[in-house]
Formats: structure tokens, C-alpha cells, sequence
């Protein structure tokens, strides 16, 4: 299952990773040209002043320079959740329109070594994609395993979960991305921008 996922989401990642240098020269650039024409005008404005005020003005100048940074750089960091969020986002996309066939190889790879009795309940976006001869054999790869399809299924979800009477494992397609989110985006976003250090103004 999570191969399955982590295929998709490297998939996503190298077309991110793509379009996500681009776009971050882009805002590079224009980072650059508002910085360079802001200071360039208040710089010919400083010169003019008289020279009791050149203290003023450097401070002035460190000050705006200080905020100008502070603002682009907080621009970047919502790209770059943004960017984050649209991988993750058509990797859950990705899941929900996996064929059925697709969805039994799932299925039976999740359920591989388990023993004992369980209900299943699909997720309501994943409703008739495991039919009876899936399931059928999924729980024949295992001896001593049973699992009863529940008609109720899960709302707004794709995927599944297996429950007994102690333990739920929990296969809903949108709980393992947000999951993996939580655990690689640090790593893509490296991918795409670099060491946290190199994409910041300074």
C-alpha cells in the first residue's frame, strides 16, 4: 500500500520539483527588481538630504531593507506550504481514481499475514471498486483470516479500514497522505528549494 502511494507522490514530486524552480526564479526576479528600484529611489532621495541626517538615513535604509526581507520571505514560506499542499493534494487525487484492479492489489497487500475475524467498511468514494471475487481472494491468501464487508461505508472517504473487536487498521486513502505529509514534506520541499537556507532572503 504504502509503495503504492509513495510511487504517486514521487511522481508528483518530480513535476513539482520541475515547475517548482521555475516559479521560484520567478519570484527571485521580481523580488530583486522591487528591492533594487525601492532603493534605488530612496537612495537618490538620502543623497539629497543634508549630511546631518546620513545617520538617519542609514538606519532608515537598514530598516525598510529589514522589513522588505522579512515580508518576501513570509511570501515564500506560503508558496512553499502551498506547493506542499498541491502535492499532497493530487496524491489523494491519484488514490481515489485508482482502477479496481488496482484497489484489490491494495486491498490484498494490506490484509497479507492477517489472521483472525474483521469487518471491513469502504470508503464511501471507494464504493464497488473490491467485489466479491477481490475479496474472495485477498482472504484466501491467508489461512485462519475472515472479513465480513459492512454495508455501512465511510463518508467522504477513500479507502478502507479493518476492524476486530481490539484493534482498527486504518487504510482511508486521505489518512495516509496526511500522514506522509506530516512525514516527507520537509524532504520535498528540500528537494525543490534546497537546504532551508538557500531559498531565504538575507
Amino acid at each position: 500500500m504504502k509503495a503504492a502511494m509513495q510511487a504517486i507522490i514521487m511522481k508528483i514530486n518530480e513535476d513539482a520539483d520541475r515547475h517548482g524552480g521555475e516559479r521560484y526564479a520567478q519570484i527571485k526576479d521580481a523580488i530583486d527588481q522591487e528591492i533594487g528600484g525601492e532603493n534605488a529611489l530612496y537612495l537618490e532621495e538620502s543623497r539629497k538630504q543634508h549630511d546631518i541626517l546620513k545617520k538617519h538615513n542609514e538606519h532608515e535604509y537598514a530598516r525598510r531593507l529589514e522589513y522588505q526581507r522579512s515580508r518576501l520571505n513570509r511570501d515564500l514560506l506560503i508558496y512553499q506550504q502551498e506547493l506542499t499542499n498541491d502535492i499532497f493534494d493530487k496524491a489523494v487525487s491519484k488514490l481515489r481514481e485508482v482502477s479496481n484492479d488496482e484497489f484489490a492489489i491494495m486491498f490484498k497487500a494490506a490484509v497479507k499475514g492477517l489472521k483472525g475475524n474483521y469487518v471491513l467498511h469502504l470508503g464511501s468514494l471507494s464504493e464497488g471498486k473490491l467485489d466479491g471475487n477481490a475479496l474472495g481472494d485477498a482472504i484466501g491468501q491467508n489461512v485462519g483470516l475472515d472479513i465480513a464487508l459492512s454495508p455501512d461505508v465511510i463518508a467522504g472517504k477513500s479507502g478502507f479500514t479493518l476492524s476486530d473487536s481490539r484493534v482498527e487498521y486504518n487504510h482511508l486513502f486521505e489518512d495516509l497522505v496526511e500522514d506522509m505529509k506530516s512525514e516527507q514534506s520537509a524532504a520535498i520541499m528540500k528537494e525543490v528549494f534546497g537546504d532551508s537556507g538557500d531559498w531565504m532572503f538575507t
